[in-house]
């Protein structure tokens, strides 16, 4: 019996120690003031605490470069001009003061961005603090060439999936913009319903979306990445409540009044206009 029960023990040692985790704060980078990294070195990738960040830059020679995927910044503007600033987040620092953060872009071409812990194993989702980009927030509150100026009915919304063993577990959402409210400081999103995945997917959706794809920027960052926080710390803006769901007739949902209007799973009206 004692045998038993030391086998025991140490297999719940085991099991709880597998889940110690060093959230990803991005100090730990080592990034000059005024600066930012966006996978120009080729590596790949980034580690901050336990987890890698997956980054796709690309060199088109004279034709200048691209990158998608996770960046990571010190720059304090919260302006957007041109594309030369699009690693500025709309707080000017990180969350809690704090001087990094990383930006997302997903880019509608590549992989979404993935983050898994970088030893490989499987991890516990606690959630991060979360907000604008400059070039999203800027887009959203005053138009630009692509897209529109929000009105109270727009919506720019994250996505987060879970897999573990290739198994999707489940999605969460974060409103980034809605009811006229465009998120413009630092908030937390809880994701311990996720439960355990070895990777996380993060994509982008917005009510201004044509047959061309999305036309606000697909921008946002991050900071603090999976550090434990209170189950009922998610500060998204909540959307009214309503049953009924829009769809345009290219099966997108659509905040517009034409489409097909769906109400407990049944379509209710079709309509063009």
């Amino acid at each position: 019996m004692k045998k038993i029960y030391i086998s025991l023990l140490c297999a719940a040692i085991i099991s709880t120690t597998s889940f110690a985790q060093n959230f990803a704060d991005f100090e730990d980078l080592g990034l000059a003031a005024e600066s930012y990294w966006n996978g120009a070195d080729g590596s790949g990738s980034f580690t901050s605490g336990d987890y890698t960040f997956v980054n796709n830059f690309t060199d088109w020679g004279e034709y200048g470069t691209s990158w998608d995927g996770f960046a990571y910044s010190t720059m304090t503007s919260t302006t957007y001009a041109s594309l030369d600033d699009q690693y500025n987040c709309c707080v000017g620092h990180g969350a809690n003061g704090s001087q990094t953060y990383a930006v997302v872009y997903c880019n509608a071409y590549s992989n979404l961005p993935t983050v898994k812990r970088t030893d490989g194993e499987p991890f516990k989702v606690y959630g991060f603090s979360v907000t604008n980009s400059a070039y999203a927030y800027t887009s959203m509150k005053e138009g630009d060439a692509y897209a529109k100026k929000f009105e109270s009915d727009d919506w720019f919304l994250l996505t987060i999936t879970g897999y573990y063993l290739k198994d999707k577990v489940g999605t969460e959402t974060f409103y980034l913009a809605a009811n006229g409210v465009i998120v413009n400081d630092w908030k937390l999103f809880n994701l311990e319903s996720l439960g355990t995945v070895d990777r996380l997917e993060f994509n982008l959706s917005s009510s201004d979306t044509d047959e061309w794809g999305m036309n606000t920027p697909a921008y946002f960052c991050i900071d603090n990445f999976n550090e434990p926080c209170t189950p009922d710390a998610i500060g998204d803006i909540q959307m009214p409540q309503d049953d009924t769901i829009v769809y345009d007739l290219q099966g997108r949902r659509n905040s517009k009044k034409y489409g097909f209007q769906i109400r407990d799973g049944k379509v209710i009206r079709i309509s063009d206009r």
